[in-house]
C-alpha cells in the first residue's frame, strides 16, 4: 500500500510539472485570448484563474491599475512554483490599489514575485503570508503603509529597493515581517517613514545579510527573537539603530552601524562589528570604532573608500560567500566589513557618470516638481561585476 500511494505522489508531482506553462499579461489584453505573448489576458488575476497555481505569468511593460491578489488555492509546488514575474525589470507597474496593491491568501505556498514595481498603494505595496514565498528584484515605493508584509516560514526578500513609504513614524515600514527560516538579503532599505526592517513579533532561524539600510526615520532594524532566536545578522551597512528585543544566541557580526548612541545593546553574541561614531559597550574583543569611509554617503553611496578601517576586519568563521552584488568575496581572507566588498573600480568617476547631479537617483521625466525619485538600476549594482578580488 505505501508503494503504491508513493508512485502516485511520484506521478501526480510529475504531471503537475509536466502542465507548468508560461502566459503572458498585458493591459491591451483580452479575455477571450489564449494568453500567449501574441494574445495576452488583461490581468494576473484573470490569468490565474484561468490556469491556477503552478504556472509562470509574465506581465508585460505597462501601467496596471487592478490590484493581484493570489488565493490559497493558486499555490505552486517545490517542482512547479506559482511565478508572476515582470517581463522587464521595473516595466510591470501596479499602482494606486485602495488596499494592497499585491497581497495573498493567508496559506499560499511556493510563489513567487520577481521585478515588479508597486506604488501608491492606500495600504502596503505587497503582502504576502504562507511557506516558501519569495519576493525579489521589485522596486517599492510611496504606498501609504508598509512597502512589504510578509509572515509565517521559509521566506525570502532579496535584492529589492524598498523606500518612501508610509505616513506614520509607529507603524509605516519599509520591511515588516516575522517567522521562521526568513532570509533577508540584497536589499537597499530607506527613506521609510518608521523602521527600515521590522521583524516582529518573533523571528528564528533567519539570515539577515547584506542589506544596506539608512535614511528611516526610526531604528534601522528591530527584530524580536524568542526562546533563543538562532538568526544571523551578518554583512549589513546600517545607518540607524540595531535594536534587538529578548535577544538570545542571536548572532550580530562583520557589520557596518552607524548611529549616535551604542548600536548593539546588552545580552548580543556580537563581534567583529565598526560602531561610529558612538563605540558600542557589548561589541567584544575585535569590535572598532572610526569613522567607516563611505564614499559619499550624503549621496547615498555608501562604497567604501581605499583607506577604509572596515576593509579586512571581518571574522572569516562569519563571512559570507558573496557580497551584495553576488560577487564572491576572496577566499583565504578575513572579509570586509558591511555589505559591499571593497572594489576600486567603483571609485572611478566614470562609474557614476550617468548619475543624475551626482546623486544616486534622478527624476522621473515629464513630472516636473512633483517628480519621483528614479533609482539607478540597483543603486550602482554593477551590470558585469568585476572579476577581481582585493588589489
Amino acid at each position: 500500500m505505501r508503494r503504491i500511494l508513493a508512485v502516485g505522489f511520484v506521478l501526480v508531482v510529475l504531471v503537475s510539472a509536466a502542465r507548468a506553462g508560461t502566459y503572458y499579461v498585458a493591459t491591451d489584453g483580452k479575455p477571450d485570448n489564449n494568453g500567449s505573448h501574441e494574445k495576452p489576458w488583461p490581468s494576473v488575476n484573470m490569468a490565474l484563474e484561468k490556469v491556477g497555481g503552478g504556472n509562470t505569468i509574465v506581465v508585460l511593460p505597462g501601467e496596471y491599475r487592478d490590484p493581484i491578489f493570489i488565493k490559497d488555492a493558486y499555490s505552486g509546488t517545490e517542482q512547479s512554483p506559482t511565478v508572476i514575474r515582470s517581463e522587464e525589470k521595473w516595466k510591470a507597474v501596479f499602482v494606486g490599489a485602495t488596499a494592497a496593491n499585491i497581497s495573498s491568501g493567508d496559506r499560499v505556498k511556493w510563489l513567487t514575485i520577481d521585478g515588479l514595481e508597486s506604488f501608491g498603494a492606500r495600504s502596503l505595496g505587497i503582502v504576502l503570508h504562507g511557506s516558501h514565498l519569495t519576493v525579489r528584484n521589485c522596486w517599492l515605493h510611496h504606498n501609504c503603509w508598509v512597502g512589504l508584509g510578509m509572515g509565517w516560514d521559509d521566506l525570502l526578500i532579496e535584492n529589492n529597493l524598498i523606500e518612501f513609504n508610509g505616513g506614520h513614524v509607529q507603524f509605516d515600514h519599509g520591511i515588516y515581517a516575522n517567522g521562521d527560516r526568513l532570509t533577508i538579503r540584497g536589499n537597499i532599505v530607506r527613506h521609510n517613514s518608521s523602521y527600515g526592517l521590522h521583524l516582529y513579533d518573533h523571528l528564528t532561524n533567519s539570515l539577515i545579510a547584506n542589506n544596506l539600510v539608512y535614511g528611516n526615520n526610526r531604528a534601522g532594524i528591530i527584530a524580536c527573537p524568542k526562546g533563543g532566536g538562532h538568526n544571523r545578522i551578518l554583512n549589513n551597512t546600517l545607518v540607524g539603530p540595531l535594536d534587538i528585543w529578548n535577544p538570545g544566541d542571536d548572532l550580530v557580526a562583520n557589520n557596518i552601524l552607524v548611529a549616535d548612541h551604542d548600536p548593539i545593546g546588552k545580552g548580543w553574541r556580537a563581534d567583529y562589528n565598526l560602531c561610529w561614531p558612538t563605540r558600542s559597550n557589548n561589541d567584544g574583543p575585535h569590535g572598532i570604532s572610526a569613522d567607516p569611509g563611505f564614499l559619499a554617503a550624503g549621496m547615498g553611496v555608501y562604497w567604501l573608500k581605499k583607506d577604509s578601517p572596515a576593509i579586512g576586519k571581518g571574522s572569516m568563521e562569519y563571512a559570507l560567500p558573496t557580497d551584495f552584488w553576488g560577487r564572491p568575496r576572496p577566499k583565504g581572507q578575513p572579509p570586509d566589513l558591511g555589505a559591499f566588498t571593497y572594489e576600486p573600480s567603483l571609485l572611478e568617476p566614470q562609474t557614476r557618470a550617468a548619475w543624475h547631479c551626482g546623486w544616486g537617483y534622478g527624476r522621473v521625466p515629464g513630472l516636473g516638481l512633483f517628480a519621483l525619485p528614479q533609482p539607478q538600476p540597483d543603486q550602482g549594482r554593477p551590470k558585469e561585476p568585476p572579476s577581481s578580488g582585493k588589489p
